[in-house]
C-alpha cells in the first residue's frame, strides 16, 4: 500500500540543496557542498519517490506538474540533472507533464544546460534575478551580473524556451526607487512572461540580519516597501502582466501551474531535505539535514520528517486563506459546500468580509467571489489574520 494517497503524486517538488555561495538575505536550506556529496545526492530523490509510491499501480503514476527548486539545480550540470531525472522516471511517468519548471541562477546557464533541459522535457524555467543593478547584486551576495541575465535568456530562447519567469525583490538595500523602476521595466523588456515580486524579508540567522542588527545595513521601512510593491503592480499591469497572486504576475496562460495547484489546496509531494508535502489534512516536512537524508535513503529508508495533521476546521480555514491570496478570490458558500468543516465559520466570514469591504480591503465581484483590493493587498497579513 502506498505511503500517501494518489493525489499527492500529481504535483512533485524536488529540492536541490546546493549553491555556489550564500546570498546575504537567503533563509532557505542550501549550502556550498563538495562534489562527492552532490554526486551521492543525485539518485536519492528518485529512491525517496519510489518508497513513497510503493504499491501504486505503474499506470497511475502520472504527475501533472514537476518543479526543481533550490538551492541552485543548475549546479548539478546537465549530466547530474539527467541522472536525477532517470531516478524519478523509475518511479513515475514524466511524459505529458502539463508543466515542468527548473529554477536557475543566471550564472549557471550554459548552451549545453539549456538545450539539455529542453531535451529532457523541461518546458519552463525560472531565473533568480532579484534586480538589474550590478552594485546592489554584489552588495547582497549574488554572484551573477545583469549581463549574465541577458546572456542566460539568449541561451534559453535559442534552446526553444518561451515560458520563462524571473524573481525580483522589492526593498533591497541600496536599490533606489529609480533603479527599482528600471529593474521592473528591464524584466518586461526582456520578455519575461512571469514575474514573482517579493518584499525583502530579514530572515533570522542570515548575513543580512546580522548586518541590520549591527547597523551596517539599513533596509527600507514598511511604507517604502509598500510603495515599491505598488510601483511594481502599476508597471507590470501596464506591461500586460496580471497580478494573479499577491506576489506573482503573469501574462494570460503563463501562470505557474505548480504553485497555483498548491495555493488552490491540491496535494503535493516534496522530495529532498527541507521539502514539504501535503496529503489531505496531513502535512510533513523533510528535516533540513542533507547528511541524514543521504544516510536514510542510502539505507532504503524514508528521510526523517516533522509531521502534523490539521483538524478539519483548521484545514478549511487554511485553504480559505490561501484562496483569498489569489486573484480569482473565494466564494464562501461554495467553499463551505466543498469543505463542510467550514460551515461553522461561514457566518463569521461573511460578517468579516462585509466589514473589510467597508474598509476598502476586499470587494465582491459580480461572480460572487470576494477578492483583495489594492489596499487589501497592502495590508494582506492583517486581512487574512482577521479571517483565520
Amino acid at each position: 500500500m502506498s505511503a500517501v494517497p494518489e493525489s499527492a503524486w500529481q504535483h512533485l517538488y524536488v529540492h536541490v540543496p546546493f549553491c555556489d555561495g550564500r546570498c546575504h538575505y537567503c533563509g532557505f536550506y542550501s549550502g556550498v557542498m563538495d562534489e562527492v556529496t552532490r554526486i551521492a545526492y543525485v539518485p536519492l530523490p528518485g529512491r525517496e519517490l519510489a518508497l513513497q509510491m510503493a504499491g501504486l499501480p505503474p499506470a497511475r503514476r502520472t504527475p501533472r506538474t514537476l518543479y526543481f527548486g533550490g538551492g541552485t539545480p543548475g549546479l548539478l550540470g546537465i549530466a547530474g540533472l539527467r541522472a536525477l531525472v532517470t531516478g524519478l522516471r523509475a518511479a513515475v511517468t514524466l511524459d505529458g507533464l502539463d508543466e515542468w519548471t527548473v529554477e536557475l541562477n543566471p550564472r549557471s546557464v550554459t548552451h549545453d544546460l539549456a538545450e539539455g533541459l529542453r531535451r529532457l522535457g523541461v518546458n519552463r524555467i525560472s531565473l533568480g534575478v532579484q534586480c538589474f543593478d550590478d552594485g546592489v547584486l554584489r552588495a547582497i551576495g549574488r554572484r551573477h551580473t545583469v549581463a549574465d541575465v541577458e546572456q542566460a535568456l539568449q541561451m534559453a530562447r535559442a534552446a526553444g524556451f518561451e515560458n520563462f519567469g524571473m524573481d525580483l525583490i522589492a526593498g533591497l538595500p541600496g536599490l533606489t526607487p529609480e533603479a527599482w523602476r528600471v529593474s521592473l521595466a528591464r524584466a518586461c523588456d526582456l520578455g519575461a512572461v512571469h514575474l514573482s515580486v517579493y518584499a525583502l524579508s530579514v530572515e533570522p540567522g542570515t548575513e543580512l540580519a546580522r548586518c541590520v542588527a549591527a547597523g551596517t545595513v539599513t533596509v527600507p521601512d514598511a511604507e517604502a516597501q509598500l510603495e515599491s510593491l505598488a510601483v511594481a503592480e502599476s508597471v507590470l499591469a501596464a506591461a500586460g502582466l496580471a497580478r494573479y497572486e499577491i506576489s506573482n504576475y503573469a501574462r494570460p496562460g503563463f501562470e505557474c501551474r505548480h504553485n497555483l495547484s498548491c495555493w488552490r489546496g491540491e496535494d503535493y509531494l516534496g522530495l529532498g531535505p527541507s521539502a514539504a508535502s501535503r496529503a489531505g489534512r496531513r502535512r510533513w516536512t523533510n528535516r533540513a539535514d542533507v547528511g541524514a537524508y543521504l544516510q536514510n535513503l542510502s539505507a532504503g529508508l524514508l528521510p526523517p520528517t516533522d509531521t502534523d495533521e490539521l483538524s478539519p476546521e483548521a484545514d478549511a480555514v487554511e485553504r480559505f486563506i490561501f484562496g483569498l491570496r489569489l486573484g480569482e478570490g473565494v466564494r464562501p458558500d461554495a467553499f463551505a459546500t466543498a469543505y463542510p468543516a467550514a460551515a461553522a465559520r461561514l457566518a463569521e466570514w461573511h460578517a468579516s468580509l462585509t466589514r473589510l469591504e467597508k474598509q476598502g480591503a476586499v470587494t465582491r465581484g459580480m461572480d460572487g467571489a470576494w477578492r483583495l483590493t489594492a489596499r487589501g493587498r497592502e495590508v494582506a497579513d492583517a486581512v487574512l489574520a482577521e479571517l483565520a
